[in-house]
C-alpha cells in the first residue's frame, strides 16, 4: 500500500446518516476516509436488509461514493432507487439546504399515509384549496368518517393552510392530533436498543409526547404476511393496545382474533389479546415500562 493511501485511511470522516422514511432515526458516525457510504450505513446499523441506496438531500444517489466527499453532510438511507424512473424517491431536505427544483410547470403536493409510507399520491392543487381539500382529492382521507388532518415533516398541522403554499412538499395524512399522555421521545429512543424498528406515528404527538408508535416484531410461527408482525401500538392512555396490520389470512392465532381498525383510520387490523398485563409499575421509567410491554407483546404473538 502506498504511503499516501495509508495516510488517507488513517484519517477519520464524520457525517450524519438518517432513515429516509423515519427521519427520527438519525445517527452521527465517524469512519475512516476511503470507506464507501454504503459500508458506513451498514456498519452503523441504519441500512435496511436487502438492497438500499443512500441519497443527498437533493435526491442524488451516492451509495458507492467515498465518505470523503460528504464530510459533515447529512445523508439519507432508504429503498433502492428504481432504474428508469418507475418510482420517484422523495426526500425532505435539511433546514438551510437549497435543492434545485423540477422544471417549471404544474407542480404537485405528495401526500403520504402515516401508517404505510408506500401509500403516496401526488396531486396538483386547485385554486383556493386547503391542504385538506387537496388530500381529499388525492383519495387519502379515511373512509370511516374518523377525524384526520394533514401534517408536515415536523408533525405540524397544516391542513387548513393554502395548498398553493405547500406545492412541492411531502405532507402526511393521518389521525387528528390529540391531547393525550403518551411517552416522550427520549424514552422511546432508549427502547430502540431492543426494538430498533420503532418509529413515531405522525399526528399522535403533542410537543415531545408521543401517543402512537409503529414497529416490527419477529414472527417465529409463520402467522404474518412477511417475516415480521407489523404492529401499531397505542400508548395514549394508561391502557395500551397493540394492533397487528399484517396477520396472514386464514391463520387461527390464539391471541390475535379480534378485528379492529387502527385508531383514526379505516386500516383493518387485529387487536392483540394481551391478558391482564399491568402497564403502570411504580418506580419504573417510561422506557422500562414500554420495553417490558413490547417484550410481553412479542412473547404473546409468538406463543
Amino acid at each position: 500500500m502506498s504511503q499516501s493511501r495509508e495516510n488517507e485511511e488513517g484519517r477519520m470522516v464524520q457525517l450524519t446518516l438518517s432513515n429516509a422514511v423515519d427521519q427520527t432515526q438519525k445517527i452521527r458516525v465517524e469512519v475512516p476516509a476511503g470507506t464507501t457510504v454504503a459500508k458506513a450505513a451498514r456498519d452503523a446499523g441504519i441500512a435496511p436488509q436487502g438492497s438500499f441506496d443512500v441519497f443527498t438531500p437533493g435526491g442524488e444517489a451516492v451509495t458507492q461514493a467515498r465518505v470523503d466527499q460528504h464530510r459533515d453532510a447529512v445523508l439519507y438511507v432508504g429503498p433502492q432507487k428504481v432504474a428508469g424512473g418507475a418510482e420517484e424517491f422523495l426526500l425532505e431536505p435539511e433546514p438551510g439546504v437549497d435543492v434545485v427544483g423540477p422544471p417549471a410547470g404544474p407542480k404537485a403536493i405528495t401526500f403520504v399515509s402515516v401508517y404505510d409510507p408506500t401509500v403516496r399520491h401526488e396531486v396538483v392543487p386547485q385554486d383556493g384549496q386547503s391542504a385538506r381539500d387537496a388530500a381529499m382529492m388525492a383519495g387519502m382521507a379515511p373512509r370511516d368518517g374518523s377525524g384526520w388532518d394533514v401534517f408536515d415533516a415536523d408533525a405540524n398541522v397544516v391542513g387548513d393552510g393554502a395548498a398553493s403554499d405547500l406545492i412541492g412538499e411531502v405532507l402526511y395524512v393521518g389521525p387528528q392530533a390529540i391531547d393525550a399522555g403518551g411517552v416522550n421521545l427520549e424514552e422511546i429512543s432508549n427502547v430502540r436498543i431492543d426494538f430498533p424498528s420503532i418509529s413515531v406515528v405522525r399526528g399522535h404527538s403533542k410537543g415531545n409526547s408521543i401517543g402512537m408508535i409503529h414497529l416490527t416484531i419477529k414472527d417465529e410461527r409463520n402467522r404474518a404476511e412477511g417475516e415480521n408482525y407489523q404492529c401499531v401500538v397505542d400508548i395514549r392512555s394508561n391502557s395500551w393496545f397493540t394492533h397487528v396490520i399484517n396477520l396472514r389470512a386464514g391463520v387461527d392465532h390464539p391471541h390475535v382474533y379480534s378485528g379492529s381498525s387502527v385508531p383514526g383510520t379505516s386500516k383493518s387490523s387485529f387487536t392483540v389479546c394481551q391478558g391482564n398485563y399491568i402497564i403502570e409499575n411504580a418506580g419504573e421509567t417510561a422506557s422500562a415500562r414500554l420495553s417490558g410491554y413490547l417484550n410481553h407483546i412479542s412473547s404473546v404473538l409468538n406463543s
